[in-house]
């Protein structure tokens, strides 16, 4: 967090020193003891008004403009290549997140994917428990002759839906098993 905000700040910073337009007064005394103002922009290079370039007498004067042109160009360069490695490095952050989400998204699946397949065998389980003893119940009271022919059919049915959904139950459960085979994988 503490990172993502401070290129935050870089990029900001940069972004606002690369669109401002700075303004300064310079004056330049001649032998005559006149002032003259030029407006620099810190977008290109300095410009001169025509009337105080052809004022302009000595080559170190013209040299002193020439060089803090460069030092702003150099200053712009500089601007432009901390705000390209911001922005780079903002988007290997967004990328990082990005893939940190699908990991954990993957990993809630088979989370859930894990629960639903331990919620089935224990359903299972339960129905199997429930037919051994609806199995034992008929059983004994088909012992005692207590039941008639309809009766036991009923029962019989009873008996082979419990079956029918026992089945069904494992099928669901090797289901889930090949789908979380495939998350895994």
């Amino acid at each position: 967090m503490k990172i993502k905000l401070f290129f935050i700040v870089v990029f900001l910073s940069s972004f606002q020193l690369f669109f401002a337009q700075e303004t300064k007064s310079d004056t330049i005394k001649l032998a005559t003891k006149t002032t003259i103002t030029t407006v620099t922009t810190i977008k290109d290079t300095i410009k001169v008004a025509p009337e105080v370039a052809a004022k302009l007498a000595t080559t170190a004067e013209k040299e002193a403009l020439k060089k803090e042109a460069k030092v702003l160009k150099d200053k712009m360069k500089l601007e432009k290549k901390a705000l390209r490695e911001a922005k780079k490095i903002e988007k290997e952050q967004k990328d990082f997140e990005k893939k940190q989400k699908a990991f954990k998204k993957q990993q809630d699946k088979i989370f859930s994917s894990e629960k639903s397949i331990s919620k089935i065998k224990t359903k299972i389980s339960n129905e199997e428990r429930n037919l051994i003893k609806l199995k034992e119940k008929f059983e004994q009271r088909k012992s005692k002759g207590k039941l008639s022919s309809t009766e036991i059919e009923k029962e019989n049915i009873k008996i082979s839906k419990r079956q029918i959904k026992i089945n069904k139950l494992e099928g669901d459960l090797d289901k889930a098993e090949e789908k979380l085979h495939k998350m895994r994988d």
